[in-house]
């Protein structure tokens, strides 16, 4: 008897002891909000990703990866947080939503400068070759209106490429993500020309759905916390100007 209670103690010590495996959390290269420098993960959305983890307490681990591999990982596995996500209808149910990042994103058609595509409505550019980053909202938009001639790529840098060499006529992306994609390319911003607007999106932080609820309500929790104690964009030094909640008085 005393041997098996010695047992159980030791096993109940050792369950104890036993930490929670940290939960995996997945990005993508896209500046300003989660970007790579010097080896190291930066960027306005990473920086509150990480304050929301501190005040939860929470362990984790970060990668930054192609988005269709990330959006992957957070579709399918447990214990995954993905940011920047945006939220979207289609999404909605998807994810488990931790908080909304306070900008606003628009998704625009870009074309070479010298492109006499200029203040076309996007119904009359469904049948111009376009590139998009696959999995992603654009790529979605472009689905849902039945544009016909899609080339889709894993980075932004890529699609930038392609509009360079003509072999696509435009490309839809974010104003945000366009600037260092164009740097890699010894492009300017001149170089191209904004054709006009497809849709506003809001960027998010969610977790995968098979992650267990108490760690989604942790980190609800902790991010409400946050809000209400500095304000997401003072955390994320998000101008005034740019955010879309009203700056918190301190």
């Amino acid at each position: 008897m005393k041997c098996f209670v010695a047992v159980l103690l030791y096993l109940f010590s050792s369950f104890s002891l036993a930490k929670t495996p940290p939960l995996l959390v997945v990005t993508e290269d896209l500046w300003p909000f989660n970007y790579i420098e010097n080896n190291e993960i930066k960027g306005s959305t990473t920086i509150l990703v990480k304050r929301i983890f501190e005040q939860a307490d929470m362990d984790y681990t970060l990668a930054l990866l192609p988005w269709a591999r990330s959006y992957k990982m957070a579709l399918t596995r447990p214990n995954v947080l993905i940011y920047t996500i945006n939220k979207t209808p289609e999404r909605s149910g998807k994810f488990h939503w931790v908080t909304q990042i306070p900008v606003k994103v628009e998704s625009n058609f870009y074309a070479l400068s010298r492109s006499p595509l200029a203040n076309k409505q996007p119904s009359s550019l469904k049948e111009l070759r376009i590139a998009a980053l696959i999995e992603s909202v654009n790529d979605d938009f472009l689905n849902r209106n039945e544009f016909n001639n899609i080339s889709r790529v894993s980075k932004i840098s890529q699609s930038v490429g392609m509009l360079k060499r003509q072999r696509v006529d435009l490309i839809i992306s974010s104003e945000n993500a366009i600037l260092p994609a164009l740097k890699n390319h010894n492009m300017k911003r001149s170089d191209i020309m904004k054709i006009g607007t497809a849709f506003s999106s809001k960027p998010a932080i969610a977790l995968s759905l098979a992650t267990p609820q108490s760690t989604v309500n942790k980190l609800r929790k902790a991010a409400l916390e946050l809000e209400e104690k500095e304000g997401l964009c003072q955390i994320m030094e998000i101008a005034p100007n740019e955010c879309t909640t009203s700056p918190r008085e301190h």
